[in-house]
């Protein structure tokens, strides 16, 4: 393996780049969306489907025509549009992984980087399960299993915890990358080693007002997105079957995979996003060309190397190099 020889190449591009980049790397590897990210999100997505599923089947058997049918709809459309937010970057766990082996790998294993996934369960669904309130709104939507409409549980509450969990992610965007590639622990007894916090600080605050505005953008984009492949999906139904109303098909099938799909998306570009800021903080691109002639010249780094998941994702200054 050579650090110099990457199958992505590393150097600073523009957020429209990142974009085509994606679309690249989905063109390159199919299964990123296709058998990747469907095998991490299909245990959130059974249990979306246990905690809301119930809300449009009900309805649809009263009738759906009915100003508290809407409003029902309406709640059903909201929850599951804050969980799969929510859910995405665990979901995305073992792509992220994936697309760390492809930076360097011409063939990545999925069996590999599933693997590594299931070693490190416990950290990721502690940090992206809990921390970033994946499971706590799924608690409180398995607490209102077969409740009736509440304005303050079914809009106050979902618009709470979007925002809150909107300051979170801005505080660390990458922290999925940090947890899963890069492996900085969360405490150490040794000051000299790069914890999750001091990477996080190293990382996200010189670039903080750059990676927001990107996230911004980024984000009206994939609703934009989302919104397109959602109508497709149910022009393409129409013209298939004649049917045109909004049932249970749309609702329980393509409205999710609609979201799910944005998801994915969403994990490859903040993969590429997390790539160019290092290389625009860090110089990461030279650090890789210094380092691989390090490796061919003395053998030096052999082992970091092939005891790291994603070698191609090392942090400067926490494991050692030139």
């Amino acid at each position: 393996m050579q650090l110099d020889q990457t199958h992505v190449a590393i150097r600073v591009r523009t957020l429209s780049e990142i974009g085509d980049l994606a679309l690249v790397l989905l063109h390159r590897y199919p299964t990123l969306l296709l058998k990747g990210f469907v095998m991490g999100a299909a245990p959130w997505a059974i249990a979306n489907a246990l905690l809301l599923y119930w809300i449009p089947i009900t309805e649809y058997q009263y009738g759906m025509d009915d100003p508290e049918a809407r409003w029902q709809i309406v709640r059903y459309l909201i929850w599951m549009a804050l969980l799969v937010f929510l859910q995405t970057p665990a979901a995305g766990v073992v792509t992220t992984i994936y697309l760390g082996q492809a930076v360097f790998e011409s063939k990545p294993s999925w069996k590999s980087a599933a693997s590594s996934a299931r070693q490190m369960f416990g950290r990721w669904i502690r940090l992206l399960g809990f921390r970033r309130l994946a499971i706590p709104a799924m608690i409180i939507a398995g607490i209102r299993l077969f409740q009736p409409w509440n304005t303050t549980y079914d809009v106050t509450v979902p618009l709470a915890i979007l925002f809150v969990a909107i300051v979170i992610r801005a505080n660390r965007p990458f922290l999925p990358e940090m947890i899963l590639l890069e492996r900085c622990p969360e405490r150490s007894k040794n000051s000299n080693e790069m914890t999750l916090r001091k990477r996080a600080k190293a990382l996200h605050r010189p670039s903080g007002s750059d990676v927001g505005s990107r996230w911004v953008i980024t984000a009206a984009t994939l609703c934009i997105l989302f919104a397109g492949l959602f109508y497709s999906l149910v022009w393409f139904r129409g013209i298939a079957t004649g049917y045109w109303n909004f049932g249970l098909v749309t609702l329980l099938g393509l409205y999710p995979v609609a979201l799910w799909t944005v998801g994915g998306l969403s994990v490859v570009v903040r993969m590429i996003a997390y790539l160019d800021t290092r290389i625009r903080l860090e110089g990461w691109d030279v650090e890789l060309a210094v380092r691989a002639e390090a490796i061919r010249q003395f053998g030096e780094e052999v082992e970091i190397v092939s005891g790291s998941v994603a070698p191609a994702l090392p942090v400067s200054g926490n494991r050692g190099g030139v």
